[in-house]
């Protein structure tokens, strides 16, 4: 419903985007990954983001291999070019573990250095042939601030557990 204040128009507003990707492969793999985006007209604090993401992981051979990754974000939003005045920096540390053929443990654990706030996600996950089921457990902030997850419903705020199915056909 229009309230008869002017609404920005900012799906028809042009943007510039750049990334950058790269991956190497030794024995552990490593990558860095970055974006700059760039409105093409002033929007505040979102009229340029930048994002710089660093990461390493490793598959540990023991048992059925246990898999180990840690990745570092740095992301800003700023009204100037590269002004980091508005700025986020997690930390990820992410390991998973199959159990058997068709279980799988896995973790996410986030730092947000900012807020000195930790983020914790645990997943139990059952794989049938066409069923999949999910225990979730998750220990977090009650004001959810990863970037992925601002400004949306966040279902995983505060502590709690979740039973998810899913049936793929």
């Amino acid at each position: 419903r229009n309230s008869g204040l002017p609404v920005p128009e900012y799906d028809k507003m042009g943007e510039n985007r750049f990334g950058l990707d790269a991956k190497w492969d030794f024995t552990a793999g490593l990558w860095l990954e970055g974006s700059y985006s760039r409105k093409n007209r002033n929007t505040g604090l979102i009229t340029n983001e930048l994002a710089l993401n660093a990461g390493i992981d490793y598959t540990i051979p023991a048992g059925n291999g246990l898999y180990l990754g840690f990745e570092q974000l740095l992301a800003s939003f700023d009204e100037k070019p590269f002004a980091f005045s508005s700025r986020k920096n997690f930390s990820l540390v992410t390991a998973n573990y199959p159990v058997g053929l068709s279980d799988k443990l896995s973790t996410f654990i986030y730092y947000d250095w900012g807020a000195s706030e930790i983020y914790t996600f645990l997943n139990w996950q059952k794989q049938l042939e066409r069923i999949m089921f999910h225990i979730m457990v998750y220990w977090n902030p009650e004001t959810v601030l990863l970037p992925s997850q601002s400004g949306t419903e966040n279902l995983f705020a505060g502590q709690g557990i979740q039973f998810m199915l899913v049936f793929n056909h």
